[in-house]
This record gives structure tokens, sequence and C-alpha cells, in this order.
């Protein structure tokens, strides 16, 4: 009897052994990481270069009383070598995945669309920047701002530089660019997790 107690508890030991080696089906994530994509922050994808030239002409005028009329008796003319350059990038905090497929292991990762993150011109003429000239009869000359018209002109010139840099790098090519840079950089990173995914845009 004790014999057959013995080897019921062998057999016992041996059947708990096994299920305990027996190794566990794997089980497929219900989504694939994105803390990794979104700790990434803002993804600066394109640089643009930008150059234009634009001419400003502050006039010096005086009202005549009681009329609509304006005596015109001087004015500045200047000429604005604009350089500057503007970063284009996306959220990637507002990152998700949709159309989740634990089972194909597929899900289409959502990112906003890009948007301008800085865009400035750069205003120092020794590293290749901005520079202001003046223009009269005898033709163009390098400008020193040296009286309150010539001043007002040059800062009017740069508030329209400005206001180009940033029309020219929203514009939608430069959106479109922007998309395929961080495709190219987002496909590799989530192509590790093992999952096959494509981004769609909003």
């Amino acid at each position: 009897m004790q014999n057959i107690l013995i080897t019921l508890l062998l057999a016992a030991l041996a059947a708990l052994a096994a299920w305990k080696l027996k190794p566990e089906k794997e089980q497929v994530p219900a989504a694939p990481p994105v803390v990794s994509v979104q700790e990434m922050g803002t993804l600066a994808t394109l640089r643009v270069n930008y150059a234009n030239v634009i001419e400003f002409n502050e006039r010096i005028t005086q009202d005549i009383p009681w009329t609509q009329w304006e005596f015109r008796f001087g004015g500045t003319s200047v000429l604005l070598i604009a350089r500057g350059e503007c970063l284009i990038g996306t959220d990637l905090q507002a990152a998700k995945y949709e159309q989740i497929l634990p089972a194909a292991k597929t899900a289409t990762l959502v990112l906003p669309s890009p948007k301008v993150i800085t865009a400035r011109l750069n205003h120092d003429p020794k590293t290749g920047g901005s520079s202001f000239y003046t223009v009269n009869n005898n033709g163009i000359a390098a400008l020193i701002p040296g009286t309150d018209g010539q001043t007002k002109a040059m800062n009017r010139a740069l508030q329209k530089g400005q206001s180009e840099i940033e029309a020219a790098c929203s514009r939608p090519e430069m959106m479109i660019a922007a998309r395929k840079s961080a495709e190219a950089v987002l496909q590799p990173a989530v192509s590790v997790t093992g999952w096959k995914v494509s981004i769609a845009w909003r």
C-alpha cells in the first residue's frame, strides 16, 4: 500500500513539473507601444531657408488742414536683403493608434498635421543674415539709420519680411514635405515593435 502511495505521489509530482515547464502561449499585446513615440515630443522634420529682397518706402507728408489732401515733401526708401529660416514639425504628444488588429499586429498611427514651430529672420549681417541698403538717385548704399524716417522704414520692412517668411513656410508643399520626412523617421521606429503600422494625418 505504501508503495502505491509513493508511486501516486511521484506521478503527481512529475505531472506538476511537466505543467510548470510547459511554455505559456505568447500573449499578443492589445496595441503597439505609443509612449516611446510620444516621448519624442515635437519632432522637427523640415528646415526651410528663406531669402528675399524687400523694398519699402516711408513717405514724409504733411496734412493740409481742412482738406483730404496731404503735401509730400520727402521720403526714405530702404532695401532689405532678408534672410532667415523656419522649422516645421509635428506634435507627437497628440499621437494615438486607431484601427488596431492585435491578431494581425497591424495598426494606424494617427498624427496631427505638421505646423510651423519657429520662423524668424536673421538680423545679424555678420553671420550672413539680413542687411539694409538705402536707395537714392545715386544708387544703393549700406544703410546706417540716422533719421526717424529711416528707422520707421527699416522696422516696417522687417515686419513685412517676418510676415513673408511665415507665409512661405506655411505653403501646402512645405507641409507635404514635412509629412514625408516625419514618416521616414517614424516608420523605422515603430517597425521594431513587430507591428505593421501605417501613418495617417489629421
